[in-house]
């Protein structure tokens, strides 16, 4: 290994031991295998980090197949952009598969599990992006993972001649503007594949699915008074900011939704027998409030009645 400038790797691997090992280091859970393991085995790699991005090129004499089938915590939280500069790739995520060629990018979630062949004489760059980097512009990344771009004109070509312009460069370039570098390119990545994924009919029925997963979670969860974004983003595998706008494009906000239901809940329990002889905060409290001015409140703005007035009124008719 050689160390050519602070932030930058360059190494040569001849023999297929020494570069599984190596992988296996930098991307915990990795798994590298290759038909020619023997002296005909040769492997570059070379790599520059700055302000929590990475890239990394990758050039391989000899055809090898990279598999992760259990990532591990101890796997860099991010996504990966691809980009085949030759030869080809072949891999799969999330059940899906997909082929590319030179010129084109695609984007993968380093903890979900992957596997990647490449092609002898194989050229890629590789991006790696922090999710919380990558996530601040684009809702939900693991919707556009293995769908290949073409970098061959438009708005592809232009996210690839930076990206590609900033490794060529990279000695050029002095450490002082590079944390707004690394936001230019996650800006960048983000409205490229947000763009392809808002006008294809599958990321659309996925969003569905993600909306109606979220839905049905906090339903079952209404009456934890703990209930947050963060758990319900935990508990269907996204981003909290996937959680609010998943919930803005139903028309409600999360908070907005969480106190409907609630006081729904509520109001059903107030003219209910079993909820005649509870009180009114026991009722509150056991939908999830845990303030009983702040459920009065938002239950008279909602009806137009107190609590206690809406349980007379549904006593006297029910007589």
């Amino acid at each position: 290994m050689t160390t050519t400038f602070p932030g930058q790797d360059n190494m040569v691997w001849r023999g297929l031991d020494g570069w599984r090992e190596f992988m296996s280091l930098r991307y915990p859970g990795v798994q590298v295998f290759s038909e020619n393991s023997g002296r005909g085995f040769r492997t570059r790699y070379r790599s520059w980090w700055f302000s929590g991005l990475e890239l990394a090129e990758i050039r391989s004499a000899s055809g090898q197949s990279l598999q992760v089938p259990q990532p591990q915590q101890a796997a860099p939280d991010s996504y990966y952009l691809t980009l085949q500069l030759s030869g080809g790739f072949h891999g799969g995520q999330d059940d899906r598969e997909c082929h590319a060629g030179p010129r084109s990018m695609l984007l993968l979630d380093s903890h979900v599990s992957q596997w990647r062949e490449l092609g002898a004489d194989s050229h890629l760059l590789n991006v790696r992006l922090p999710k919380s980097m990558l996530e601040h512009y684009l809702a939900d990344p693991r919707a556009v993972c293995m769908s290949p771009v073409s970098a061959a004109a438009g708005q592809g070509a232009l996210v690839w001649d930076f990206i590609t312009a900033l490794w060529a460069r990279r000695v050029e370039l002095d450490a002082a503007g590079m944390t707004e570098m690394a936001a230019v390119v996650a800006h960048l990545v983000a409205g490229l594949f947000g763009a392809r994924h808002s006008g294809t009919p599958a990321g659309s029925r996925r969003v569905q699915s993600q909306r109606q997963r979220v839905l049905e979670y906090i339903a079952a969860s209404l009456r934890d008074p703990q209930l947050e974004v963060r758990h319900v983003a935990d508990a269907c595998a996204i981003s909290p900011r996937y959680v609010h706008l998943l919930m803005r494009d139903s028309g409600r906000t999360f908070s907005q939704y969480l106190l409907e239901h609630r006081l729904e809940g509520c109001r059903a329990a107030l003219q209910g027998a079993a909820g005649m002889r509870r009180s009114i905060t026991e009722i509150a409290f056991g939908w999830g409030f845990n303030d009983a001015s702040h459920f009065s409140r938002a239950f008279r703005n909602r009806y137009g009645l107190s609590p206690r007035e809406f349980r007379n009124q549904a006593r006297a008719l029910a007589r």
